[in-house]
């Protein structure tokens, strides 16, 4: 049997070589390759944006414990209200003493500071609405009353932490409440009081 020459088998393969990269190459045009997405290194490292962890359960009478803590923190007296000042990483205003409370945090462990606004309806910088509304009769110590979610930015809106009922009516209540008026409060509204509506927070525990 004759084999053939070995000239003629590398021009043969020499040429399917060429079909073959020719024909890759055609399809490498006309499906270029779409480069995958990559975040950027400054969003990924900025906490309290997608990489945020769930907040952490906080049980109700942590959660008034931690408030009653500020009625002395400043020199044995009531923090001073200031919606630009922090103590121990908390916002001294209203919605960053109630963050505080519910001890909010950010992925790594550090104080998120929430606002009015965002509580109820998250928002840039935070990982999402940390508190729904509820009836008046469900309130329980450790909810929130104030003015939250949509125009309640900066000085429009307000957030007080519920101790409990004043009297058995049910119409004047106890809360926890860092205001302009002399910081930190531990003091009794009425129900009507600038009508505000009550609010629980998302991870509260009983006990």
């Amino acid at each position: 049997m004759r084999y053939p020459d070995q000239r003629v088998i590398a021009v043969v393969l020499g040429g399917l070589l060429a079909a073959v990269t020719m024909t890759g190459s055609a399809l490498a045009d006309a499906h270029p390759r779409v480069p995958r997405p990559m975040m950027s290194a400054a969003l990924a490292a900025t906490p309290g944006r997608a990489e945020a962890a769930p907040m952490v359960p906080t049980k109700r009478s942590v959660a008034i414990a931690r408030a009653r803590t500020w009625l002395t923190a400043w020199h044995g007296g009531p923090v001073p209200y200031s919606q630009s000042r922090y103590l121990n990483g908390w916002r001294t205003d209203c919605s960053g003493y109630i963050s505080m409370a519910w001890n909010l945090q950010n992925a790594n462990g550090a104080p998120l500071n929430y606002n009015t606004d965002s509580m109820l309806r998250g928002g840039p910088g935070f990982p999402g609405p940390v508190v729904h509304p509820i009836a008046w009769g469900d309130l329980k110590p450790g909810d929130a009353i104030g003015f939250l979610g949509a125009g309640s930015a900066g000085d429009a809106g307000h957030v007080m932490l519920f101790e409990g009922w004043a009297d058995p009516a049910h119409t004047v209540y106890r809360v926890y409440e860092q205001a302009g008026d002399g910081g930190t409060h531990h003091r009794t509204h009425p129900v009507s009081y600038n009508h505000y509506k009550p609010y629980r927070y998302d991870r509260i525990l009983e006990g």
